[in-house]
């Protein structure tokens, strides 16, 4: 019972931590399985949600949103037991910790129980089943598997690589690193999100150098299929020029700004910051910029009030071009924009 106890501190502190963040938006509360299926689809993937015959306890669910950078982060509850069949993720992995409750989690090679002290990973390639609890309360962060896959490549200098499978079963108490990441990320996502123009704006070395801090603690503390190819080498160390760009566009996503501007910021040439970029990041500082305006969009295509269009949401965030555009976001999320709008109203 002790060790239980010690596990599930990570999961008690980000619970109020999530608590306290005044800015995390309600998405819905709901006793409808349709809605919570069509609006958790929309965050995630569209998937089947079905309720065990046994026992007949009402739905009542709930979740809240926040976005943090390049990433999201979500509370999520049913209020009953439940049968979650997504199958595979395909572009993105989740981190699933339970707040409360368990979830038994299968990924068609491995099941194991998930509890506060023992976090679901999930990657995109592996199917997946998964059974909540009737008090199961979780925690869940998403991050794409692309951005995965190009820091894995800049890590150990092979463009070919693909995006690692990890071991899905995360013990929260061998990573207590993780745990102060997560704080941090929910921290940053409420400042990010305050209304106070007054409030001091969060650091530069923010979101996008948590996130990469991020994924250097999983890559190097949790058993994957890509660990041969990464071992030996270490997280390569992006030179100043690069991260003070990049934490420039993290925190300035609207501003309308060229390849010319970003190198005038940094010191040095349009061709030494796409080619530091490209070595250290494995993608252009434009095409960072419109990944990051493409989840901005997506961000308020989930918060949308009725009467708000796709439309308008695209041309605020500078994608002019709306073909283009609705191609760019299915291939990214897996769905049509109009189609995540159309899920949340």
């Amino acid at each position: 019972m002790d060790n239980r106890i010690a596990e599930g501190q990570t999961a008690r502190a980000l619970q109020g931590a999530w608590a306290a963040a005044g800015h995390a938006r309600s998405l819905f509360r709901s006793d409808d399985p349709d809605c919570a299926q069509q609006v958790v689809g929309s965050v995630f993937r569209p998937h089947r949600l079905a309720l065990p015959p046994a026992p007949r306890a009402p739905l009542r669910a709930a979740m809240d949103y926040l976005p943090v950078g390049a990433l999201s982060m979500s509370r999520l509850r049913y209020g009953r037991a439940v049968d979650i069949l997504p199958g595979p993720l395909e572009r993105f992995y989740l981190i699933q910790i339970p707040l409360r409750g368990h979830a038994r989690i299968d990924t068609g090679r491995e099941a194991f129980d998930s509890h506060p002290g023992c976090a679901a990973l999930l990657s995109p390639q592996p199917d997946l089943r998964m059974n909540w609890s009737e008090d199961s309360d979780q925690l869940i962060l998403r991050f794409d598997a692309d951005v995965v896959r190009r820091y894995c490549a800049s890590w150990c200098g092979r463009d070919d690589i693909a995006a690692p499978v990890f071991d899905p079963q995360l013990r929260l108490d061998r990573h207590p690193e993780l745990g102060s990441l997560l704080m941090a990320l929910i921290a940053l996502g409420e400042h990010a999100g305050g209304s106070d123009p007054a409030e001091p704006v969060p650091a530069p070395l923010s979101m996008a150098q948590l996130q990469h801090r991020l994924l250097a603690a999983l890559l190097g503390g949790q058993a994957h299929s890509a660990r041969e190819a990464l071992t030996g080498t270490a997280p390569p160390l992006a030179p100043r020029h690069v991260r003070q760009v990049e934490e420039y566009l993290v925190a300035h996503p609207d501003d309308p700004v060229t390849p010319q501007d970003l190198a005038r910021r940094a010191g040095v040439s349009v061709r030494s910051l796409f080619h530091g970029f490209q070595r250290h990041r494995g993608v252009s500082p434009m095409k960072l910029l419109r990944d990051l305006r493409m989840h901005r969009v997506r961000d308020e295509l989930l918060l949308a009030p009725r009467g708000v269009t796709v439309t308008d949401i695209a041309l605020r965030w500078g994608f002019v071009h709306l073909g283009r555009f609705a191609v760019e976001y299915r291939h990214t999320f897996g769905e049509s924009p109009s189609r995540t709008l159309g899920r949340v109203h």
